[in-house]
């Protein structure tokens, strides 16, 4: 018996060191200021690593201004890549809590197959004066496991556009950032076997004696 005993405790042991690395992670927080936006994005990106189809992913995008006169803020997203991830977006009035929203969330998208083509998605719209908290699950798409994609959420407002994504992001006036995205460092959604891995890729034309991107 006591035998066992101790061969069940070390198969337990050894499933605990080899679960997946997401289960011990925490969400990483990103604050991104501009002039007149502000977004806090809150996600556990070390789950990524270990997304599995049926698995969601849960991003919480806080979007909100301080505009020095009346105007709107619209928000939506955006995505490049070849892998088909399907997406779950609300919208809720107010923080979201432990038990959900408060106050009963409005749902923007279901089981959305985001299109991959790089073209902003419009979500939403709030006042200036609004707090928008976005909520998105993200989930690899059984149907389709190779290759990458690509996620941002952006804002647009008051002549300032913001665009924030897995490893950070930026403010600017004047057109939409999506093309420095495109173009720069960033951190894809990388699918391969059925895993979601992060990964890094050098800045397109870092110098002028040609880098890989």
């Amino acid at each position: 018996m006591r035998k066992r005993l101790l061969a069940v405790l070390g198969a337990i042991a050894a499933a605990v060191l080899l679960a997946p690395t997401a289960a011990w992670a925490a969400p990483t927080t990103q604050v991104i200021q501009g002039d007149v936006l502000r977004l806090v994005s809150v996600a556990d990106w070390d789950a990524a690593s270990s997304l599995l189809p049926g698995v969601p992913v849960q991003w919480d995008v806080e979007v909100s201004a301080d505009a020095p006169d009346p105007g709107i803020v619209r928000i939506g997203v955006s995505a490049t890549g070849s892998a088909t991830l399907l997406l779950d977006v609300s919208l809720c009035a107010t923080a979201w809590g432990a038990g959900g929203c408060p106050g009963g969330a409005t749902v923007l998208r279901t089981d959305w197959s985001i299109p991959r083509d790089g073209a902003q998605v419009g979500l939403t719209e709030i006042t200036d004066t609004e707090i928008a908290y976005l909520r998105l699950a993200i989930t690899l798409d059984p149907a389709d496991v190779e290759g990458s994609t690509d996620i941002r959420v952006h804002a647009q407002g008051a002549g300032e556009s913001a665009v924030v994504g897995p490893d950070g992001g930026l403010a600017t006036t004047g057109p939409s950032p999506l093309l420095p995205w495109v173009l720069g460092a960033g951190a894809l959604l990388v699918v391969s076997g059925g895993v979601i891995v992060i990964a890094r890729r050098r800045r397109a034309g870092q110098d002028a004696g040609g880098g890989t991107a």
